[in-house]
């Protein structure tokens, strides 16, 4: 099990593997900047860009990752010439990230963000995925505890013990594939979901996490392939995390319920009953 030892890259599908999970956030998992404002008595200055914090995951099995590759790249030879970009010189496949669309960044400033965005809704529509996700209210969470777990660990602890439950429940075996963000960071991940799967959680006992074959680090493309091909599971987690990371972030402003969350919220594990199954929303109350 070479991928215990240190953050590893996972290539193809693995055989004797069903499931796979892709992994991303929305949001930053840290409590620093809030600990900072708390002490200085500047909590006002907490906003929503600093409260609040997604993880987010999304299963499919190899047939149905196969049509997720498909009608993403739809997408992207549709709008631009061979699903590609130039980046440095040199020719680069493109890679959808929520907020280089949101704010129109290169490679998608030249796209008329109405019909792309179209075409992202209906292709995250089609897809037969299911999501895990939770959301955390930082702020709320710091306040309520004086020592507070980090707010990855408790998301991803949700979202592993409801991925094994469904493979568990079929008898089935799963990986797991993260966005890398660093060697420091993704070691940090590495261990705790280790640590779960070796000793359990406090709901769950080790036993539980048995059929987990996996935990791996991708980054957004594949240098194997000259940055030509791209991990499409962690751009379709991307796409949908930020729906449900805007749908319950801290905001004194009523709003209607966003149509992208509507879409995203049909997938969620056991819908329609998914609040403590497909979405938890962690928002301690405190004094």
């Amino acid at each position: 099990m070479e991928w215990r030892s240190r953050p590893r890259i996972i290539e193809y599908w693995p055989d004797g593997v069903d499931y796979i999970m892709g992994m991303d956030e929305s949001g930053t998992a840290d409590l620093v900047s809030i600990s900072r404002k708390v002490a200085a008595g500047k909590e006002d200055e907490i906003d929503f860009t600093m409260r609040d914090f997604t993880l987010t995951g999304v299963i499919v099995d190899q047939n149905r990752y196969d049509e997720l590759k498909r009608v993403v790249n739809e997408v992207k030879f549709k709008h631009w010439d061979q699903g590609l970009y130039r980046h440095n010189g040199r020719e680069k496949r493109i890679c959808f990230h929520s907020r280089d669309i949101r704010k129109k960044s290169y490679p998608f400033n030249n796209i008329d963000p109405e019909i792309l965005t179209y075409d992202l809704t209906n292709m995250i529509e089609s897809v037969n995925a299911k999501i895990i996700s939770c959301h955390i209210d930082k702020l709320a969470h710091y306040k309520r505890y004086i020592n507070p777990i980090h707010p990855y660990h408790i998301a991803v602890q949700f979202i592993l013990e409801r991925y094994c439950k469904g493979l568990n429940d079929g008898d089935m075996t799963g990986v797991v594939m993260l966005e890398s963000r660093g060697k420091k960071e993704d070691k940090f991940v590495l261990d705790y979901i280790t640590h779960i799967i070796d000793n359990g959680t406090n709901q769950n006992p080790a036993s539980h996490f048995r059929n987990i074959r996996g935990v791996y680090f991708n980054p957004k493309w594949w240098k194997n392939d000259d940055d030509k091909s791209s991990f499409i599971i962690l751009e379709y987690a991307d796409l949908v995390s930020y729906p449900i990371h805007k749908e319950h972030r801290h905001s004194t402003n009523e709003r209607a319920v966003d149509p992208a969350f509507s879409i995203v919220e049909r997938k969620f594990y056991n819908f329609p009953n998914y609040l403590g199954w497909g979405l938890k929303v962690w928002r301690p109350r405190y004094k």
